[in-house]
């Protein structure tokens, strides 16, 4: 689970990376919300260029199961 925390936290800083050379501010990248849904797995709720993204997160990877304006 460890590990899993550590590679999420990696690819929200390479966006934060990206965003920054983007010109955006590093704090528009945020995770709203962390469920875990079993060993390996959780749920993510990232608010990200003025969209909410939930995202899936497992031992295979990132998938993103639904987009949304932010409210």
């Amino acid at each position: 689970m460890t590990a899993l925390v550590l590679a999420a936290s990696g690819w929200l800083d390479g966006l934060k990376r990206r965003a920054v050379s983007l010109s955006l501010p590093t704090r528009h990248v945020q995770v709203v919300q962390a469920l875990p849904i079993g060993p390996g797995a959780r749920l993510l709720v990232v608010e990200f260029g003025g969209r909410r993204l939930l995202i899936g997160q497992s031992r295979a990877g990132l998938a993103t199961l639904a987009d949304e304006p932010t409210p």
